[in-house]
């Protein structure tokens, strides 16, 4: 079963919030062209109740209006886990090389498949003495895994895994626009990721604070 991605979508202020998620998931199908699945307790909440939050759980909902969706803590939180991560990460690698990420290889595969068949490109990437100590770590301390996705990022030190595990506290996997537009990254390289996430925050920060989001589980169709 292919992984479940989590979408987040700006809704209409005018739509009831009872409609809410029905109107998030439709987006996600039109725009997106996935399969929704349900909506993710992803944002903090501002209050302990209120009439306006969709699926409030343990201190958190699947959407709301901005003003009452804690947006900066999820930021400050992410920001801190990241540290502790990075700290436990870099204890796991000390002693290994730099790896080369993930999306070097694909790129070999793709420029001469006959060569670099998709399972010699995964052997190679997961060969690397970095990413075995990655491999293992994660094996061992199933709980809170160090992301194969954050490699580059991790190499990239402390301050840039910090600011860009920030940077995805709140878009999702993807941000499905008001005016229509899919934000998501184009590709695996931390360039393409941060040129995405800032772009998001950017559209998610300028928004009125009446303005809904809504998290939606998905799948991709087919």
């Amino acid at each position: 079963m292919s992984a479940s991605l989590t979408i987040v979508v700006t809704v209409d202020p005018d739509i009831t919030t009872d409609a809410l998620t029905d109107s998030a998931a439709d987006r996600v199908h039109t725009q997106g062209h996935l399969r929704p699945t349900g909506p993710v307790g992803r944002f903090p909440a501002r209050r302990r109740l209120t009439r306006k939050l969709v699926h409030r759980s343990r201190g958190h909902a699947a959407g709301g209006p901005i003003r009452l969706l804690d947006l900066r803590l999820m930021r400050s939180r992410a920001a801190e886990y990241a540290a502790w991560q990075r700290q436990q990460w870099h204890a796991t690698v000390s002693g290994t090389r730099d790896a080369q990420p993930w999306w070097v290889f694909l790129d070999r595969h793709r420029a001469d498949p006959a060569a670099w068949p998709i399972s010699r490109a995964q052997q190679a990437y997961l060969a690397q003495p970095r990413v075995l100590a990655m491999t293992a770590y994660n094996a061992a301390y199933r709980q809170h895994p160090i992301p194969a996705t954050g490699l580059e990022s991790l190499q990239a030190g402390l301050s840039t895994y910090c600011t860009a595990a920030a940077l995805a506290a709140v878009p999702g996997d993807a941000t499905a626009t008001a005016t229509g537009m899919w934000l998501t990254t184009r590709s695996g390289r931390l360039s393409d990721r941060l040129a995405n996430l800032h772009a998001a925050n950017d559209y998610i920060d300028q928004l009125p604070s009446r303005t809904p989001l809504v998290a939606i589980a998905a799948h991709p169709t087919g």
